[in-house]
Order: structure tokens, then C-alpha cells, then sequence
């Protein structure tokens, strides 16, 4: 089940930033001010007044007049069942489809859920298909009392409760009844339409092909078939707003079920520990909190790699900034370099090999080290790991050893440490081993984190 949420969820926030952009769609459609002269397939907006009485046929009432479409929502008051580690729950709720679970075998669903919409719209002269029509304004409920059942919504004995046609059945605590609401979109006085014209008729335009269960959730259709209120302009903003408004409710979900999908497969991943003493405990009590973390971080990169792969401009200028900086690192880098290189000149009288700064950062880290006189068998291994590093045979260790033996009273502590912070960042660069070997040996002298840092600093600026 978690592995099932976060691939939903990660292809559902990618097909999001990917998604059929209806706005842009239909702000490059042509105004038509007639459509007389409008020919096949042409793409086109046409804006224009609409019949306030405007009525479509009912199923369990007789009529809806003034709605472009209603949507009829059935549910049943039935069991819920719910099954989780701590093992079956139990509840009463009501649902749109009815559960197939024991508690529900005697229980039939006869009242049912749909759009119902007219057989044409009309908006000004233009004539518009409603099969596969869009709509992005907000519908509003419906109150039974201004409806009037048809004899099928008689027969079968609705009745009015509150802002529901109900229909009861007798069961113990109301379980197996039904119930009815409606939501309308009201028809407007002015409204625009975007589209295709067909053979006399305004028809969908399948923009892009949009298949899949992913494409279905986030109701990504690629088609530009859209009737809006208002003039062409205020149109266009609606459409702008409701696509973004998609676009944000599929992002939000979109990382909220990554997470908890990230917590569920984590916590089933480690599950299997609990039975490790002490340590099988711990890691079962915050598997679920680092997989929900884990699933978080996943759906935010997902969001933002979609986000920038779907915006060429963006990812262009995204592209170019990162560029940028990194050339500023590079350049900056080198320009530390050069100076560092320079100042090594002056102290050596040349420029030094690479071989030959391996040998100097050696010496100066064994007098550092030996400063106290004593070489513990912890910083004898760090040498060792030194000299392995290089592969180093042993009589060149002995000769590089001696060597710094003979020169440990010449210069003082702080300007050993800064001849091999010198010596280590003369390639550009200071490595990881090469930090912690810096580390060690300021330590040794009492120099910690920050004053290294500010050292190191000083050294590649001058």
C-alpha cells in the first residue's frame, strides 16, 4: 500500500506540471463576432448573451431551470469497514458507492449519481455540443424545497430533509437509507465560449490525448471545450484562476500522500526488527516518522524537477543562474589558487611539484603532531594512513621523518600550521582527509574550528 501511494502520487504531481494548459489554449483562440464565416477545425472564442431560462429534464425531479448542468449526488447510510494493525474498526457513515463487506450484503443502492446537462447550449447564435463540454465557474446547491419531484422520485417516496430528497427504508439506525442533493451552475447573462468549430456546431478539440488512471485523477482531460460566464477577458482570467487553483489542490495532495505513503513503506520495511531487543523497538518508533520525512522530500523534488522541466523559460533561466554561479565558484576558485601558488613562490624560491607538496605536507604535519614531544599510537596510525595513501616505500618514510625531525625547532607552531594549510590548498582545493589530518593538528596547538577556518581563510585571500 505505501509503495502504491507514493508511485500515485509522485506520477500524479509529475503529470500535473505537464498537464493540458486549457489557459493558454483558449487566450490563443481567434474572436469570432460571427459564426457564419467560421470554417472546419478552426480553433476560435465566440462571446455572447445566454437564455436565462434555460431548462434540462430531471430524473427523480421533473426540471432544473436556469443551470447549465447539475450535478445529483446519491449516497447510502451504510458500514464502513476499516482494517489497520490494531485490527477491524467498525463505523456508520455515508458513502456514494456502497461497500462490499458482510455488515452491507442486505443492503441495494437505488437511487444513483449524475450530470445532467441539455441537450445544446446556445450562447448569442452560436450552437455548442455538450458532450465533453468544461466548465470552471463555481456551482451552488440546490435546495429541494425549489424542486418538484417527477412520479419516479414519487414512486419511489422521496421526501424533503433539510438540503436532502430522502428516501428511508425502514432499517435500524437509518441504515440502508438514501439520500439526494443537487448542485447547479447557475446560467449567466454574458458568457464566453473556447473551442473548435465542427459541421455547424461548436465541438471539443482533444488538444492532447490524455489516457490513464493518474490523468483521470487529476482530471487532466487535454481538451478545449470550455463555456465560461462572463466577456472574453473576464473569461480568460476564471479559466487562468481554476486551473491554478487545480493545479495547487493536486500539488498539496500530491505530497501529503507521498508522505504517508513514505511513512506506511517504511514502517512495513522495519517491521520485521521488532524482535531485536532494545534496538528492533527504536527503530520501528521512528521508522514511520523518517519514511514520512523521506516520502515528503521525495514529492517536493519530483515537484520541483516537473516544475522547472515544464516551463522552458524558467528552466532556461534556472539553467542559466546555476551556470553562472558555478563559473563564479570556478573562477573564484582559481583566482584563491593562483595566490596561494604565488605565495608558496616566495617562501620556496619555486613552484612546487605535486610530488614534492605531498612530501612538505607530511613534514609539517609530523612536527605539528610531535610537537609535545609525543606521538600517541592514534596519530602513529594517522601518519601511516598518510603514507599508505601516497604508497609511500618505508625508507622514504624514515627519510621524510628524519627530515622533519632535524627542522622541528626551526619555525613555530603557528607557522608550521600555516605552511601546511599553505601546502594543502595549493591544488585548489582541501579534501576531505586533508581537513580532518588540519583538524587534528590544530588541535594539537590549541587552534579549534573557527580560528582554522578564519586561518584558512586569510591564506587563500592574503
Amino acid at each position: 500500500m505505501g509503495l502504491i501511494l507514493l508511485g500515485a502520487s509522485i506520477g500524479a504531481i509529475w503529470k500535473n506540471e505537464h498537464r493540458f494548459d486549457y489557459y493558454q489554449a483558449a487566450k490563443a483562440t481567434e474572436p469570432a463576432e460571427a459564426v457564419g464565416d467560421l470554417s472546419a477545425d478552426r480553433l476560435f472564442s465566440h462571446t455572447g448573451s445566454m437564455d436565462q431560462d434555460l431548462t434540462v429534464k430531471g430524473n427523480y425531479v421533473q426540471s432544473f431551470q436556469g443551470f447549465l448542468e447539475v450535478s445529483r449526488s446519491a449516497e447510502i447510510y451504510a458500514w464502513d469497514r476499516d482494517e489497520d494493525d490494531d485490527g477491524v474498526t467498525w463505523s456508520k457513515e455515508w458513502m456514494s458507492s456502497l461497500e462490499n463487506n458482510s455488515r452491507n450484503r442486505d443492503f441495494k443502492k437505488l437511487l444513483t449519481s449524475a450530470n445532467i446537462r441539455p441537450k445544446t447550449y446556445q450562447v448569442a447564435e452560436l450552437k455548442i455540443a455538450p458532450k465533453q463540454i468544461q466548465f470552471v465557474d463555481k456551482k451552488y446547491r440546490i435546495h429541494p424545497d425549489s424542486l418538484q419531484l417527477s412520479k419516479k422520485g414519487t414512486d419511489k417516496k422521496l421526501a424533503t430533509r433539510g438540503k436532502y430528497f430522502y428516501l428511508a427504508k425502514g432499517g435500524e439506525n437509518q441504515l440502508g437509507d438514501e439520500r439526494l442533493s443537487y448542485r447547479g451552475l447557475p446560467v449567466p447573462e454574458t458568457a464566453t465560449y473556447f473551442g473548435k468549430w465542427g459541421e455547424g456546431i461548436a465541438v471539443a478539440h482533444q488538444a492532447e490525448k490524455k489516457s490513464g488512471l493518474i490523468s483521470g485523477m487529476i482530471k487532466d482531460k487535454g481538451i478545449l471545450h470550455h463555456l465560461v460566464a462572463g466577456e472574453r477577458e473576464i473569461a480568460l482570467d476564471s479559466i487562468k484562476a481554476h486551473l491554478a487553483r487545480l493545479k495547487n489542490i493536486v500539488r498539496l495532495t500530491g505530497i501529503a500522500v507521498a508522505t504517508i505513503g513514505g511513512g506506511i513503506f517504511f514502517s512495513s520495511l522495519t517491521r520485521f526488527l521488532i524482535f531485536i531487543p532494545l534496538i528492533g523497538p527504536l527503530i520501528n518508533r521512528i521508522s514511520g516518522w523518517l519514511g514520512m520525512l523521506l516520502g515528503f522530500l521525495l514529492g517536493l523534488i519530483t515537484l520541483v524537477i516537473a516544475f522547472l522541466t515544464s516551463q522552458p523559460l524558467i528552466l532556461a533561466l534556472f539553467l542559466l543562474v546555476l551556470g553562472a554561479g558555478l563559473f563564479s565558484l570556478w573562477k573564484n576558485a582559481k583566482r584563491k589558487r593562483a595566490h596561494v601558488q604565488t605565495q608558496l613562490f616566495k617562501t620556496l624560491g619555486h613552484s612546487p611539484s605535486q610530488n614534492e607538496l605531498e612530501e612538505l605536507e607530511f613534514i609539517k604535519l609530523w612536527q605539528l603532531v610531535a610537537e609535545d614531544g609525543e606521538i600517541t599510537a592514534s596519530e602513529q596510525k594517522r601518519l601511516n594512513k598518510w603514507t599508505k595513501r601516497h604508497r609511500w616505500s618505508s625508507a622514504k618514510v624514515v627519510e621524510l621523518t628524519q627530515q622533519a625531525r632535524e627542522e622541528l625547532s626551526k619555525t613555530s607552531k603557528r607557522e608550521n600550521l600555516e605552511s601546511l594549510i599553505q601546502f594543502s590548498l595549493a591544488d585548489g582545493r582541501i579534501d576531505r582527509a586533508e581537513m580532518k589530518s588540519l583538524e587534528h593538528a590544530a588541535g594539537k596547538i590549541g587552534v579549534r574550528g573557527p580560528e582554522l577556518s578564519t586561518m584558512i581563510l586569510q591564506l587563500q585571500r592574503g
